[in-house]
């Protein structure tokens, strides 16, 4: 990736100044260093006036046309449908799975009986207090950075119990 880098930056002078010099040596790590400054051990390259870099793809690089060409899947994979929960705090962990893995951008939430269990965020994992006792439903949704919704879970119900006040 750095020699990448150091031949782009070699092609960017090439262009704007063509009749100065360039220079490449090897540095203490073995990687080649490329520069318009001598530097004891340097070789001076010669350049070819008419070089030209390839076009090259960048399409790959637009992550948002990335997103919108994949099909994303949401699911919640802790606590289980129809599962019975005693927690007596009322501490709920939620783990949620999205396929394939996230790219840069997107973001997901959590909603516990159809409301927000808090902002949007970038990991599948979530902690909701103080619960109250009873049914509740879980929908893990995926959105983009532009805030449209890529996934949704199927709706998951679970069943908590709590110790009673008057015991």
């Amino acid at each position: 990736m750095r020699l990448i880098i150091m031949c782009c930056l070699l092609f960017i002078s090439c262009v704007s100044i063509a009749d100065s010099k360039v220079y490449r040596w090897k540095d203490d790590n073995g990687n080649w260093v490329f520069s318009d400054v001598p530097h004891k051990g340097a070789q001076e390259i010669q350049l070819n006036k008419s070089m030209t870099m390839p076009a090259i793809d960048t399409k790959i690089l637009n992550t948002q046309s990335l997103q919108q060409g994949i099909s994303y899947t949401a699911n919640i994979t802790s606590p289980n449908n129809e599962q019975t929960l005693r927690e007596n705090t009322g501490t709920i962990y939620v783990t949620g799975q999205i396929e394939p893995s996230f790219t840069n951008g997107l973001k997901v939430q959590l909603t516990l009986n159809g409301k927000a269990t808090g902002p949007m965020q970038t990991s599948t994992t979530f902690v909701l207090n103080n619960v109250p006792r009873g049914e509740h439903n879980l929908v893990l949704k995926l959105y983009n950075a532009q805030g449209k919704t890529l996934a949704q879970s199927d709706s998951t119900t679970f069943f908590l119990h709590r110790k009673s006040v008057g015991n």
